[in-house]
């Protein structure tokens, strides 16, 4: 399968592979050089699976020829050979390049590169293509957010997903944290896609269903992972983030949002389409006015409406009373989680979900109750309809 590969290298100079062509030879791949524009077409063309390096020379601008590669051939995995002084990670994400390497590389990066590429390319070949759209009402969308970091924003979102998985809905999450997103690795997994290929490769295409481009576990949870690297949130718009959560709406009864702490235009974006907005608080005097501010924030652009808050890690007697949060606020608490730091911790540090590992404990009830509070709540709304053995929710 790995020889479907369409290793190709060109420059617009005489300048020969050298170890690269050593190091594909070595794992019995042959590689394709050409210093002629034509060739390459006609190269990429016969192939939906090449990798292209490709070499800063003196006819072309590296970074435009990319983005007109990346254009043309969408499914190109692009690697830019580039001098040092010309190094431009952010800039040849932009221009729709999928890795960078300099042109004095070590055999070790060298190496490291063409790993990286054969490990994404089997991923993609081994895809499969036989993704059923069904003819339903699009999900619904919950946003998972804190004005604060170390909330418990992202295992809370993956442990209610995996709940509403429970329940037999067809659930997906959104990685909404673009820089330093943790729902795959807090779900043990390693995407070879994320949010960053879609918007490179599928964005506005049919033929590449946004459900092609998501990690899935044992918990039968879809997961629309962040960029790999932090650079590479750059070139994802709020068009991009809008179009993405559209069209999971059409695949998925639920789809779930992990936000981040802070709010962009992107963000914005995420909330406006959300359905629900669940805000992860405390009743520690700094979380509250932290949350008080992005209530104040939403209320001015019409969505506190929307919002539901959740009071995390709950012990009596500690803290302001649940009356008093309420007056705060000026909305009535929607839920409260006990704090079990030991049951979360370890759920963290094995990359599996609580609800799953320790669905007896408190914190585990309590998030079943949650799922079950979200999902009764709209149920007068929703007909439920039976279709190849798995039940989906449809509106009235």
């Amino acid at each position: 399968m790995m020889n479907n590969i369409n290793w190709i290298y060109f420059s617009d100079t005489k300048t020969t592979p050298g170890e690269l062509k050593t190091i594909l030879e070595k794992n019995n791949f042959q590689l394709t050089k050409t210093n002629q524009l034509e060739r390459l077409h006609q190269l990429l063309m016969e192939n939906n699976h090449s990798v292209l390096f490709l070499k800063a020379g003196s006819l072309y601008n590296v970074y435009e020829l990319s983005q007109e590669i990346s254009a043309l051939y969408p499914h190109a995995y692009i690697i830019l050979i580039v001098p040092e002084n010309m190094e431009n990670l952010k800039r040849a994400m932009q221009m729709g390049a999928s890795d960078t390497l300099r042109s004095s590389y070590s055999e070790e990066e060298l190496s490291e590169a063409v790993l990286h590429a054969r490990k994404f390319m089997l991923h993609r070949v081994k895809m499969d293509q036989n993704h059923t759209n069904l003819s339903k009402a699009e999900g619904r969308v919950i946003a998972v957010s804190s004005p604060k970091g170390g909330m418990g924003r992202t295992v809370l979102t993956i442990n209610l997903a995996v709940s509403f998985a429970k329940m037999g809905k067809k659930v997906a999450i959104i990685d909404g944290n673009l820089q330093f997103g943790e729902v795959a690795m807090y779900c043990n997994l390693k995407p070879k896609r994320t949010i960053y290929e879609w918007v490179k490769e599928g964005c506005g295409r049919d033929n590449y269903p946004i459900s092609q481009y998501m990690t899935s576990g044992e918990f039968d949870v879809s997961i629309l992972a962040a960029p790999l690297r932090p650079e590479f949130f750059e070139g994802i718009s709020e068009q991009h983030i809008k179009a993405a959560i559209e069209e999971t709406k059409k695949y998925f009864d639920i789809v779930l949002i992990d936000m981040p702490t802070y709010l962009s235009e992107i963000h914005l974006r995420c909330i406006d389409l959300a359905d629900e907005i669940l805000l992860l608080t405390s009743n520690e005097l700094s979380v509250l006015r932290l949350s008080q501010l992005y209530l104040e924030t939403l209320e001015t652009i019409n969505l506190k409406n929307k919002v539901k808050p959740i009071l995390n890690r709950y012990q009596k007697g500690q803290g302001l009373e649940v009356k008093k949060i309420e007056e705060i606020f000026g909305l009535n608490v929607y839920h409260i989680l006990p704090d079990q730091a030991p049951v979360v911790l370890a759920s963290i540090n094995a990359g599996y979900p609580y609800i799953l590992s320790n669905s007896r404990s408190q914190i585990g009830k309590s998030v079943l109750k949650l799922s079950e509070a979200l999902f009764v709540e709209n149920k007068d709304a929703i007909v439920e309809v039976k279709k190849d053995k798995r039940w989906y929710l449809l509106r009235k």
